[in-house]
């Protein structure tokens, strides 16, 4: 998409901004941290200009579709070749070939944007921005901080550029991981991985659980698995799951924009009284504090949002690369239970739904992990970086 398309879509010509934000549509994670550090920013600093963009609105357009298009099959029809490039990846030069032709896609796109906008911070929550911004700051293209936030509990070579000047971890295992790579505790912040400030409310369980139509002392399953979803990548048999619950459990799955999914689930819930499917909850937190358990795919960002939540976690088939680690992350500090079979996810939900000390083993250790003001810190280390004066001008009128 040309800039001056893209400016005028989203309605930003020659419209300045303090904070421009890139992210990407590969899957919904990005996104998600964009929308929360947007939040978080707003609320400390009100007068804050703050701009996302979808970094691949900047790519050419059938490059781009090509690219979402190859991620997808492969991540569906060949993990193991995803996890063979993700593994060859993982610690090559910030100066290698492969990373200095990475780091030119989408080059001239984003100075044009960037000479438009005028920003005076960028934040990347997806890699290859990351490493095009680090670029073009060491050619002198570019002289504002800017800051990368790692979408998963991983340390890998597509997130670490010599010139970034904060990264915003999810652990601080992964804080450790980069400095063992030879990043500077200073430059990094282990506010966990930003989620949106609603998570750190607390909410009235029982009220909860009334408004979503539960009864006081049902035990909430809920089933979800992110933009993909658990059942289409891995033909997850619902139904068998669902006939050997234990008697007081509810189990309900979020099926997000999948239609299909929605509207094959019909039947199970007419079979089924224990089961209710819906498209989407509009109070995320609020539901992840009143279940008792979550089954689901190993994303970064819902993985942070239920482990703010104190809810233990089934995950089902992690996907080889940054899913296993997340995964395997979980389960060394036994805040989930890692599934690769149906069979092991009957007994795992049926062991952490029966067992309530097992299950609040598991809670505790997910509040341990937990950052439910995971944003707040993250925005406030991001506003630090900006000159006192922009600090004094923000700040000034909350006093």
């Amino acid at each position: 998409m040309a800039i001056n398309d893209l400016l005028e879509e989203c309605n930003l010509v020659k419209e300045e901004c303090d904070v421009l934000i890139l992210s990407a549509s590969y899957g919904g994670g990005h996104n998600q941290v964009a929308r929360a550090l947007t939040s978080a920013i707003q609320l400390q600093a009100p007068g804050m200009k703050i701009i996302t963009v979808d970094y691949c609105d900047l790519l050419v357009p059938l490059f781009n579709r090509l690219t979402q298009f190859g991620y997808m099959q492969s991540i569906r029809h060949f993990p193991v070749g995803y996890a063979l490039y993700y593994q060859a990846t993982g610690k090559i030069s910030s100066d290698s070939f492969w990373q200095r032709h990475l780091n030119k896609i989408g080059y001239s796109e984003l100075m044009m944007l960037v000479d438009d906008l005028q920003p005076r911070l960028i934040i990347s929550t997806f890699p290859i921005p990351a490493g095009v911004l680090s670029a073009m700051k060491a050619s002198g293209h570019l002289n504002v901080p800017i800051v990368t936030v790692i979408t998963d509990m991983c340390v890998h070579s597509q997130w670490i550029h010599p010139n970034t000047d904060l990264y915003v971890v999810g652990s601080s295992e992964v804080a450790d991981g980069l400095v063992g790579r030879g990043v500077p505790r200073w430059k990094i912040s282990d506010s966990g991985i930003p989620i949106l400030p609603e998570f750190n409310n607390n909410f009235d369980k029982a009220k909860l659980k009334e408004a979503f139509g539960f009864k006081p002392n049902d035990k909430v399953i809920i089933i979800m698995g992110g933009s993909d979803g658990i059942f289409k990548a891995t033909g997850f048999k619902l139904h068998r799951t669902l006939e050997q619950l234990p008697n007081g459990v509810q189990a309900l799955i979020l099926t997000g924009y999948n239609q299909d999914l929605y509207e094959k689930l019909q039947p199970l819930m007419a079979k089924y009284s224990n089961f209710r499917a819906e498209k989407f909850f509009h109070n995320m937190a609020g539901l992840m504090q009143m279940a008792d358990l979550l089954i689901t795919k190993a994303g970064g960002i819902t993985i942070s949002e239920a482990l703010a939540s104190g809810l233990p976690m089934v995950i089902y088939k992690p996907m080889p690369g940054q899913e296993e680690i997340n995964a395997n992350y979980l389960w060394r500090h036994r805040a989930a239970i890692i599934a690769k079979t149906e069979h092991r996810v009957r007994t795992a939900t049926n062991r952490l739904a029966c067992d309530e000390q097992f299950r609040l083993l598991f809670q505790k250790n997910c509040l341990k992990l937990g950052h439910s003001d995971s944003a707040a810190v993250a925005a406030k280390a991001i506003l630090n970086m900006l000159t006192p004066v922009t600090r004094r001008k923000y700040f000034i009128s909350k006093i």
